[in-house]
């Protein structure tokens, strides 16, 4: 089961078809093995072939349908989003922490022209947005130094990613103070992000945030921004405590 679910885990990080030889190489397992775990996914559709290559199949899609759908948080950000006096025009997302990674399990499309790439099920490094930085900076201290201690180099998705930890950690800790987080352009070029952390939703902890053009970011857009995310969280923090 552990190595099946290695397999899924490496498809969906890699985002493209994988070769038998390729799969078997990045998960260190024998060919044969590799070949009857997948011949076993296939069965149940997790799986398929494209090309001859393997790629996730859509019951994967079908099984997030239906976590999505039964979650209470979700529901109520869906609709708590629609009604924000700013933020509802804009792309809103809602993301928990996985390790050092970030997942987005939810969004909401606002009424923007451009609709920026953030789509549900994608994982992207904690240090390098405003999600993750949210939900890193509220946590106890020996739980965010082991989470940093998973980080083994920082990820330079930009001109503007940190390059150092010690830089990091001072954005953590302006993060604390102002009460949100800030990616100024450190995960996408042309791209800012603000972001608010749930209280008491430790398990996992979550967050929810604004993406938008970073020409578009005017300091009362932002302040606007921030007052409906930081609305937006108390209410999904009170269901989660609830």
């Amino acid at each position: 089961m552990t190595r099946a679910v290695a397999i899924l885990e490496e498809l969906s990080r890699r985002q493209r078809p994988m070769a038998l030889a390729e799969l078997s190489r990045a998960l260190d397992l024998a060919k044969s093995t590799v070949a009857n775990l997948c011949s076993a996914l296939e069965s149940t559709h997790m799986i398929r072939r494209v090309d001859g290559r393997w790629t996730l199949g859509y019951k994967l899609v079908e099984l997030g349908r239906g976590f999505l759908a039964g979650t209470d948080i979700v529901a109520e950000f869906r609709g708590q989003s629609a009604v924000l006096a700013v933020a509802a025009t804009e792309t809103l997302l809602l993301a928990v922490l996985d390790g050092s990674e970030v997942v987005y399990i939810a969004r909401h499309d606002g009424c923007q022209p451009i609709r920026l790439a953030s789509d549900i099920g994608l994982r992207l490094p904690a240090v390098a947005t405003a999600l993750g930085k949210a939900m890193l900076a509220s946590l106890p201290e020996s739980e965010l130094d082991k989470r940093l201690a998973q980080v083994s180099e920082l990820p330079q998705l930009t001109a503007r990613s940190h390059r150092t930890m010690d830089a990091l950690r001072r954005d953590l800790d302006a993060t604390r103070e102002r009460g949100y987080a800030v990616d100024d352009e450190q995960s996408t070029e042309g791209v800012t992000s603000i972001s608010v952390a749930l209280s008491g939703s430790d398990n996992p902890p979550t967050a929810v945030g604004a993406t938008l053009l970073a020409a578009r970011l005017t300091t009362p857009l932002r302040e606007s921004l921030v007052t409906d995310l930081r609305q937006l969280a108390g209410r999904l923090g009170q269901l989660a405590r609830s």
